[in-house]
Parts: C-alpha cells; sequence; structure tokens
C-alpha cells in the first residue's frame, strides 16, 4: 500500500477522500451532538436554527482557512527551506492570529445573540489547536511521501543509466565475437552458407539495435536470439566442438530483460573452446508456470594463468549486476569454477 501512494494517481486519490472523510467528519459530528439536537427541536430546518449556520460559517472562516495554510504553504515552504523551528513559530503566530479572527467573526459577523459578543474563550481556541495537529500530520505525511516519490524517481532514473552503460559495454564485445564467427565462415563454407550466416546476423543486429533498447520484451524473442548465435557457432565450429542445446517447456507470455541470457552462452564459446581438448558445450533452456530455468556448461582449457584477457569477466560480471538491479528477490544464480568444467545455473521468476 505504501508503494502505491508514491504513484501520482494514488497520491491524488488520497488527497481527495482524506479531505471528503475530514470535512465529513469535522462539520457533520457537531451536528449530531446531544446539546445541538435539543436546539435543532426548535428549529427543524437547518437553515433556521442560529447554531447550524454559526457552526458552518465559523468553519469556513477559521478552521478551513487554517488547515490549508498550514498544508499549502507553511510546510511546502516554511518547514522545507526553514526547518522545524520556523515551522513551529509560524504555526503558534498563525493559531492566535486565527483565534482574533474567530472573535471578530462571532462579533460582527455572527451576531445572534449576546454569546456571541463576549471575548472569545480557551474553548473556542480548542478546534484551531486540534485541527492544526491534524494539518500537520496530514501535511508533514505529504511531505514525506513527496520526498519518497523523488527518491525513488531518481533511483529509477539512476538504474536506467546504469542499465544502458551495461548495455552498451555488452553490445560491442558481441558484435566483435560475431564478426570474427562471419569471417571465418566466409572464408571456409560456401556461397549458401555465407548467405544464411548473414541473414542470421542480421536478425540479431535487428535484435540488438531495436528490441535491446525496450526495458522488457517477449521471452519468444530472446529465445531465438540465443538460437541464432548458437546456430551462427554450430556452423562456425562445425564438429570440432559438441554442442548442445536443449529447450524445454513452452514460452508463453513472459518477458525479461533484454540480452540478459546471452553473456552466459558467449562465455561458454570464449573460454570454453581455445585451449581445450573435445571441447563440450552445453545449454538448457527450461520453462515452466514463469521461472526460467537456464543452464550453461563448458569444459576448460589449459590456458596459461599469467596470460588474461582484459575482457575476460566483463559479460558475467555486468549481467550479475543487471540481475541485481532487474530482478532483485527474483532469481537464483550458481557459478561453479571447477578444475575441468564451468557451470552456470540461473533460476529466474519472469514478469508476465
Amino acid at each position: 500500500m505504501w508503494k502505491a501512494l508514491l504513484q501520482p494517481k494514488s497520491q491524488r486519490t488520497f488527497k481527495i477522500l482524506f479531505n471528503l472523510i475530514l470535512w465529513g467528519l469535522w462539520i457533520g459530528l457537531p451536528l449530531l451532538s446531544p446539546v445541538h439536537q435539543s436546539h435543532s427541536n426548535d428549529h427543524p430546518h437547518p437553515h433556521q436554527n442560529p447554531e447550524f449556520t454559526e457552526h458552518i460559517w465559523l468553519e469556513i472562516c477559521t478552521v478551513v482557512p487554517l488547515f490549508y495554510t498550514i498544508t499549502l504553504v507553511l510546510i511546502p515552504i516554511v518547514f522545507r527551506q526553514g526547518g522545524v523551528l520556523s515551522y513551529i513559530v509560524s504555526v503558534i503566530l498563525l493559531v492566535v492570529s486565527f483565534w482574533f479572527i474567530q472573535y471578530f467573526v462571532m462579533a460582527y459577523v455572527l451576531p445572534f445573540d449576546e454569546r456571541a459578543l463576549e471575548w472569545p474563550t480557551l474553548k473556542g481556541f480548542f478546534p484551531l489547536i486540534m485541527i492544526t495537529g491534524i494539518a500537520s500530520t496530514y501535511g508533514l505525511l505529504l511531505e514525506f511521501i513527496t520526498i519518497e516519490a523523488r527518491n525513488e524517481e531518481s533511483k529509477n532514473e539512476q538504474m536506467k543509466s546504469e542499465l544502458s552503460f551495461l548495455r552498451s559495454q555488452i553490445s560491442p564485445h558481441f558484435i566483435f565475437n560475431v564478426l570474427n564467427s562471419i569471417v571465418y565462415l566466409i572464408r571456409t563454407k560456401a556461397d549458401k552458407q555465407a548467405e544464411d550466416v548473414t541473414i542470421r546476423l542480421s536478425n540479431l543486429m535487428r535484435y540488438m539495435l531495436y528490441d535491446s533498447d525496450q526495458s522488457m520484451i517477449p521471452l519468444s524473442k530472446e529465445l531465438e536470439y540465443l538460437k541464432n548465435y548458437i546456430d551462427l557457432q554450430k556452423m562456425r565450429f562445425d564438429d570440432d566442438v559438441k554442442i548442445e542445446f536443449e529447450v524445454i517447456g513452452k514460452v508463453n507470455n513472459c518477458i525479461i530483460e533484454p540480452m540478459l541470457l546471452i553473456p552466459f552462452v558467449e562465455n561458454a564459446f570464449k573460454h570454453g573452446v581455445g585451449f581445450v581438448i573435445d571441447p563440450v558445450i552445453k545449454i538448457s533452456f527450461g520453462i515452466e508456470d514463469g521461472i526460467l530455468d537456464f543452464k550453461v556448461e563448458n569444459k576448460k582449457g589449459d590456458r596459461d594463468p599469467n596470460v588474461k584477457d582484459e575482457s575476460s569477466g566483463i559479460g558475467l560480471k555486468n549481467v550479475i549486476r543487471r540481475l541485481e538491479l532487474l530482478y532483485q528477490n527474483r532469481h537464483v544464480l550458481e557459478i561453479e569454477d571447477l578444475e575441468k568444467d564451468f557451470k552456470v545455473g540461473l533460476r529466474l521468476k519472469l514478469h508476465k
């Protein structure tokens, strides 16, 4: 419920309902008191009842403007700029001012009887204090909601900027790997295969340039992207690398952050092919009841540990960070860096 109040539409609804309930109770409840009921018996019609008229006029001239002066002026301006002390002093001066206004209204606007000409007592001071407490609580609550909404918006914008930066790091690196595959295939394969590879590359580029700019895309597009990439790698390596790709379940109406899965696959081909005897890459894509179970496994080679690729691990670090930002408490990521194998398991609760 609290998160809902951070939305502008929910804030407007809350303000309208609060004001309707407040003034309905404030004006209506005194009319139901036993004292007022006895006066009402002498005046059946409200407009003929001096007590009723006096009550309405006092609320309109004192209590209502006091409430909105506090909520619309003192808290947004004085409290925000001057702090608590300035706000307290301003409230005290304001309440005293409206106390005198109350006397003026009773003495010159509502001279129904001699009682109205008396100097206002502490009994008339109490409603002003009460409405001041309600207005302060309501106004400070709105101020807190406004601050939280701004912080939430700032956090979302920062997250978008960070995600955009992470995507920009992934895309050039991925393009570089795919182009290497294309060059190799063009040099070694027939024209027909080169044409097929070019079409697949076109699909990949279209996905990266257009679909990846969206915050979420259908899971089917991400799966198609993975298939195109894996097919390109199969064409490149032929029988030199054993590539297993399994899809379990049906992709329905689920959506996913674009290019979220490809870094795991890319990492497997990058580190599971060179310097590896009988390389094997296994990829499993399972979907059931909105839960994605994605696994990637590759054999490790005997690469010299002192020779390290500067870009090594960038893709995995980026995708881990993206998962933390977008799927907090909605994913489980397990990475096993064993002596001869490297395994990744991602269990992800998808949006629909």
